[in-house]
């Protein structure tokens, strides 16, 4: 057991297994890890070493501070958001694989290229219906031909972004594909060819075939590889775990927290955890959520502070200061999802893992 106040567990043996998963579900696609805002929180130099291991081919990043750190890891690396102008000289100085969703941008990174004496691989977003970024089908038999004829870029791939892949209607991602492979054929017929294709995500590769057969080469794992998993074949790989501070006896019609959103209607024993929304306990779970004590799921009493959470411990008699405290994860028969606590919230695990807060000490285990 850890002495630090509050901790979270990353299992990159999990981890390993989720990939390998996924990897048997894309066919013949190449993976490309997406370890976006530090790996989602979980520690990208970790995560990504381990995902090294498990066969990814190259790793996938929002922005170009990110895209640095992961390219010390021996891998390529491409952007797959926003490239801004500030940016591009350092990113073609590095040999990132830079986003290109429009002409000014196209022709900005050829100039640099030129400048550098560099050939920069490109990555040309298509928006098949995200409506976020990427060139539009209407414009991009007139834009992409253009776009490489400029000199110093190199065509690296063709790729877009699902708006409902994780949804349970997946009709709208099927005329996504359809927009997707009409525009590439009809650049093939004008002789455009990317050495790769991607537009799946996690939850695609796993229940779209379609998106991991030809002409797709290449696909993006990002939630179900850290467990945010509809199939149920994807574990959670994280555990976050505080610490009982103190054990406290409260009469009845005493008050718990901020706002006296609880009211004890019994003499209540109540432990008061090292923990609170400052690190990633959503204010939600106030009154709703429950943490797993000595293997007990115990009830969230009162509004979550900053720093500290309190539960009812009336189920764990033996309870007792510096006992830990399960805030997701499995003890015994007991066991918290993240799942769970996007329910609560109204949110998916990508939200979840990424507001776990800075303090919170990363370990790694398997």
């Amino acid at each position: 057991m850890t002495n630090n106040r509050i901790v979270c567990r990353i299992d990159l043996a999990q981890l390993s297994e989720n990939f390998n998963f996924l990897r048997q579900c894309a066919k013949n696609c190449r993976l490309m890890p997406v370890l976006k805002y530090d790996a989602y929180g979980m520690g990208a130099h970790a995560v990504g070493n381990a995902l090294k291991a498990a066969g990814a081919f190259r790793f996938a990043a929002a922005t170009l501070d990110e895209a640095l750190e992961l390219k010390k890891l021996g891998l390529d690396v491409q952007i797959l958001g926003v490239l801004p102008p500030w940016e591009i000289a350092e990113a073609v100085a590095a040999d990132i694989i830079c986003p290109v969703d429009n002409i000014q941008l196209a022709g900005q990174i050829s100039a640099e290229a030129q400048r550098q004496q560099k050939s920069v691989r490109i990555a040309v977003k298509l928006d098949t219906g995200m409506g976020r970024l990427g060139i539009q089908e209407k414009n991009a038999l007139t834009v992409i031909p253009e776009i490489m004829k400029m000199p110093g870029v190199q065509a690296d791939s063709l790729f877009s972004h699902f708006s409902t892949a994780a949804q349970p209607d997946i009709f709208f991602a099927g005329l996504q594909l359809d927009r997707f492979i009409r525009i590439k054929e009809q650049l093939d017929k004008a002789g455009i060819v990317f050495p790769f294709y991607h537009h799946a995500a996690g939850d695609a590769i796993a229940k779209l075939p379609r998106a991991t057969e030809a002409p797709f080469n290449l696909a993006r794992p990002g939630g179900m590889m850290y467990g945010d998993d509809f199939t149920g074949k994807c574990r959670q790989i994280i555990e976050l775990a505080a610490h009982v501070g103190e054990i406290r006896e409260l009469p009845a019609g005493a008050s718990v927290g901020y706002y006296r959103t609880f009211i004890a209607g019994k003499p209540l024993k109540v432990a008061v955890l090292t923990a609170g929304y400052a690190d990633g306990i959503p204010l939600a779970l106030s009154n709703r959520g429950r943490v797993i004590i000595r293997g007990k799921l115990c009830p969230i009493v009162g509004r979550i502070s900053m720093d500290y959470t309190i539960v009812d411990v009336s189920a764990v008699p033996d309870a007792a200061a510096g006992d830990e405290a399960i805030l997701l994860g499995k003890r015994q028969d007991a066991e918290i999802t993240v799942a769970e606590w996007g329910q609560i919230k109204g949110t998916h695990g990508h939200d979840i893992w990424c507001a776990i807060g800075h303090r919170v000490k990363r370990e790694y285990i398997g």
